[in-house]
């Protein structure tokens, strides 16, 4: 359970993991995980969820948004604290945090239909527990509390560029993939700046793992698939599932670049 040197940073912590009855399990105690995490290692639980049900879910949210009006830019969702939404930024917008991804905000999972809502539910419960045991939390899914955020990074030009979160109060922050390694995303990943080094998870973060790491550390999604040309009606790319607190998220801030790759 050690990361291990390579030549261009560190590697991720891996740990077998799988989910049961509701909630994501591992080789190693939520205490280890913990403290692992509080060291500013990045730990990545594998398989934690099968990969026919991310594959099934990523195809929900694929009919919600072909269901659903894109939410229009020039008006702050934020407006909107209960609404269940997306939105495609192409990166035309300026933003504090440049990006490009088309993202999934479900603010109240209780009001989607049950196709869609049934397995966010399941998937932001079992993520919920997850993030509460690590961190020592105790978090609901609410309006004052966690929401569930998709976001798809398209082949062709998605990215995040490097940024900051504050430690307290979510201490933690958890990435689910819903894309396969060499099939839905050849290049391009989450990429970390710890206290041992860069840590890269391009070649480890694959459909069903969650990556678990300290919330302060700085932290982007470097440009996927770069040689393709950009298409937002196909699936291809990265797609990361996170749990956020809206009082965090606002509170967040651009970070400088760093080597990792």
């Amino acid at each position: 359970m050690q990361a291990t040197d390579q030549l261009d940073g560190i590697l991720p912590v891996c740990l077998k993991s799988s989910s049961r009855d509701g909630k994501v399990i591992s080789e190693a105690s939520y205490e280890e995980i913990a403290g692992l995490v509080s060291e500013g290692q990045i730990v990545i639980l594998k398989s934690a969820f099968e990969s026919g049900i991310m594959l099934e879910y990523r195809a929900a949210l694929r009919r919600w948004a072909q269901d659903n009006a894109t939410f229009p830019h020039g008006t702050s969702p934020s407006a909107f604290p209960d609404l269940n939404f997306h939105r495609i930024d192409d990166g035309v917008i300026k933003s504090v945090c440049p990006h490009v991804f088309h993202q999934f905000a479900f603010n109240t999972i209780e009001e989607l239909d049950e196709y869609i809502g049934k397995p966010s539910l399941e998937i932001a419960e079992s993520m919920r527990s997850l993030q509460n045991r690590i961190a020592g939390t105790d978090f609901p899914l609410s309006l004052t509390g966690l929401r569930l955020k998709i976001l798809h990074y398209p082949s062709g030009g998605g990215f995040l560029a490097e940024h900051s979160h504050p430690l307290e109060p979510q201490r933690i922050g958890l990435i689910l993939s819903l894309s396969r390694i060499g099939m839905d995303v050849r290049t391009g990943a989450t990429c970390f700046l710890t206290p041992s080094g860069p840590v890269d998870t391009t070649d480890s973060h694959d459909i069903g793992d969650i990556i678990i790491f300290r919330y302060d550390l700085p932290h982007r999604v470097t440009t996927i698939d770069e040689d393709t040309t950009l298409d937002w009606n196909s699936d291809a790319g990265k797609w990361s599932v996170v749990l956020e607190l809206r009082e965090t998220h606002a509170l967040s801030h651009r970070g400088q670049p760093h080597s990792a790759s």
